[in-house]
């Protein structure tokens, strides 16, 4: 599998060329199959040792393979899944339901002055003041999900004393008779950010999913606009559709 040499690809460093080419390979392997060895890497690639190491150090970091020292190099399938768009459960009954372990770190819980882009999603004006909580949040220990919430602060002056390192977020919204009626989501793929890369744990310009979900509670009422962003080889997303109960196929 000679390195591809498509558009720009041949800028980049060596290292990174021969990640995207064990990417693709990986995307051709099963769960925890196991890599070819470091020498026969070298000789499919024609790179050096060192080069196949630190593209393999790369994947490790961002979750695509694993390493175990003496037994070689395996496809990585320990991922979390998020069923966030197929209903409005919460993070942590999610994790709960799944009997994972989650932890948060709070990265900041403070009250801004909404800006542009919030402003134009939650039907508000800039200016308004938002509740902001950011928070990281681990799944048996890994960092899997870094996640931005605003809501009108107006809506629930209380969130500003709750310790959400230690609660749900909706759960305590419930608990003023407050619930998601309606909400817009989306989730595509992009480059990680140096800050949400640091968090996560995954290299500069790894790929996450965003998932971005607009909340409305009773009437309309924008309720929240959060983004989170999961490491793409850590994390999946699974729904359910049905069809008509009389439906015939």
């Amino acid at each position: 599998m000679p390195l591809r040499r498509r558009g720009d690809s041949t800028n980049l460093p060596r290292y990174l060329q021969v990640k995207a080419a064990l990417l693709e390979k990986r995307s051709s392997m099963s769960a925890f199959a196991t890599f070819p060895s470091e020498r026969d890497l070298c000789e499919e690639l024609n790179v050096s040792r060192t080069t196949i190491r630190r593209a393999l150090a790369e994947l490790e970091k961002d979750g695509a393979v694993r390493r175990l020292v003496g037994k070689g190099t395996f496809t990585d399938e320990t991922k979390y899944t998020d069923h966030a768009m197929q209903s409005f459960i919460g993070f942590d009954e999610d994790a709960r339901t799944q009997h994972r372990l989650i932890t948060n770190k709070i990265l900041s819980q403070t009250v801004i002055l909404c800006p542009p882009e919030a402003a134009q999603r939650l039907g508000l004006r800039t200016g308004d003041r938002l509740f902001l909580l950011e928070r990281l949040r681990f799944i048996d220990g890994l960092p899997m999900c870094l996640v931005t919430a605003m809501l009108p602060l107006d809506l629930c002056p209380g969130l500003l004393d709750q310790d959400f390192a230690n609660s749900s977020l909706y759960d305590f919204l419930r608990q003023h008779d407050i619930v998601t009626t309606l909400a817009k989501r989306s989730i595509e793929v992009k480059p990680a950010s140096m800050e949400e890369a640091a968090h996560l744990e995954i290299s500069d310009g790894a790929p996450v999913f965003l998932f971005e979900s607009i909340g409305f509670t009773r009437g309309n009422k924008p309720l929240d606009y959060v983004r989170s962003r999961y490491p793409a080889y850590k994390a999946r997303f699974e729904t359910e559709v049905r069809g008509a109960a009389n439906d015939e196929i």
